[in-house]
């Protein structure tokens, strides 16, 4: 229930007072999960087919679908499609981050019915978004098959999966074929100083990468986690600078790095499991050295995190001068990392006894570096405001674990800073 209400806190402030409205959001959207989790038989398939009902009721009671019910409706649909592949706390990170791709798309979708086209950043952004999430489906259906499946099947699968955001995009950008080459014209908008910039700056972000995955086993997993983090706030801040004039490319890049990163999946699950390629064990022994040893899934989703936890808020805000599109970079790259690092060196006190590893140190250590970099931002918020929502993400990030912080702390710290 938590990632749903957050979701609908950050996007549900525009009508009304902010707290009224955000408060009668959170408690629609507790009500949709609450029957669906009241009603749920033991089945993913079951537990999807009791929230459609709960989607079509709301329709036929309000008179048009109520975004927090489609919104739980498609979560518990890619929960059902990734059954049996994922490891639980990795189904409900895609989960919800496939509920804010849907959140994204009713809203560019909406904006074609009123402006006969949406802006082509915003097309882009929610077409390569939308195979991202059909990539991964797919992947998860076809490690599941209980066969192996054949070749016309194979086909058939990803046909489906890349044809839905072709119609996405050619839909809400009329006269404009093929979601590639659109890429390739917006990039070329671009001014040319800008994109060498970024191209040096991402570029040396991905060395630096590949050589933390080179050299991965050297390090503890939770350092090998927290130098991605930190390396995060490298590559993405200076994107998100309210005067950068960068925020609807940033908006398209996140969801193309999020359509990369699933195809890497599928070719991955498509040489290891259908012999289909060339590097699919390679993959899977580069990416392993990444998840922790109580995981076990057949598609791995661990890296998903940190990206759809930067991405999301970027997606979901279309105010660039407020602190929302930062709350992935301020709460991961500095607060989770501050955190971490501070708690493993002089945390004594465990909150949560032996139940937990996390720490009062690295919480005090999350608000503080947290406020002390959104201050530096440049964004007007109050000091007050921005202290709260410091140290109620604080204490919140002490009670979640694995790598579902990765997504549901960005959205908790992003609804209380929205404007």
């Amino acid at each position: 229930m938590a990632p749903v209400w957050a979701l609908c806190a950050v996007s549900g402030t525009n009508a009304g007072t902010r707290l009224g409205r955000a408060t009668a959001t959170a408690f629609s959207a507790a009500g949709s999960v609450a029957y669906v989790d009241a009603w749920t038989p033991s089945s993913e398939k079951k537990t999807f087919i009791s929230a459609l009902v709960w989607m079509l009721a709301m329709r036929l009671m309000s008179g048009a679908f109520a975004m927090d019910a489609v919104m739980v409706a498609f979560a518990r649909a890619c929960a059902w499609g990734l059954a049996g592949a994922a490891a639980p706390s990795e189904t409900t990170l895609l989960s919800v981050g496939a509920a804010s791709v849907m959140e994204m798309c009713v809203g560019i979708y909406r904006d074609v019915g009123t402006r006969a086209r949406a802006s082509e950043s915003s097309a882009l952004a929610g077409a390569f978004a939308i195979a991202g999430v059909g990539l991964l489906l797919a992947s998860a259906r076809l490690v599941c098959w209980p066969t192996p499946a054949s070749k016309a099947t194979q086909f058939g699968v990803l046909s489906l999966a890349l044809s839905v955001p072709e119609w996405f995009y050619r839909v809400s950008n009329p006269g404009k074929s093929n979601m590639i080459l659109g890429v390739v014209r917006y990039t070329m908008k671009t001014n040319m100083e800008t994109l060498t910039s970024l191209t040096k700056l991402w570029c040396t972000g991905l060395a630096v990468a590949l050589g933390v995955a080179y050299n991965a086993r050297a390090m503890p997993l939770t350092m090998r986690r927290k130098a991605f983090h930190f390396l995060a706030i490298v590559m993405f801040a200076p994107t998100l600078m309210p005067n950068s004039g960068l925020g609807e490319l940033i908006r398209v890049a996140f969801a193309v790095a999020f359509a990369l990163f699933a195809c890497v999946e599928c070719a991955r699950v498509f040489d290891a499991y259908y012999g289909h390629g060339l590097f699919g064990w390679k993959l899977s022994v580069l990416l392993a050295q990444f998840v922790g040893d109580g995981v076990v899934s057949l598609i791995i989703l661990d890296h998903f995190s940190l990206l759809l936890g930067i991405a999301v808020p970027v997606w979901l805000s279309g105010d660039s001068k407020s602190l929302v599109p930062w709350a992935g970079v301020l709460t991961l790259g500095v607060g989770d990392s501050f955190a971490s690092i501070v708690g493993g060196a002089i945390g004594r006190r465990k909150v949560f006894g032996e139940r937990s590893s996390k720490t009062l140190e690295g919480a005090i250590a999350f608000a503080v570096s947290t406020f002390v970099a959104a201050s530096y931002v440049g964004v007007d918020i109050s000091a007050s405001k921005l202290a709260g929502a410091c140290v109620a993400t604080a204490l919140f990030e002490l009670s979640v674990e694995g790598v579902s912080d990765n997504f549901v702390l960005p959205l908790y710290f992003a609804a209380l800073v929205a404007p």
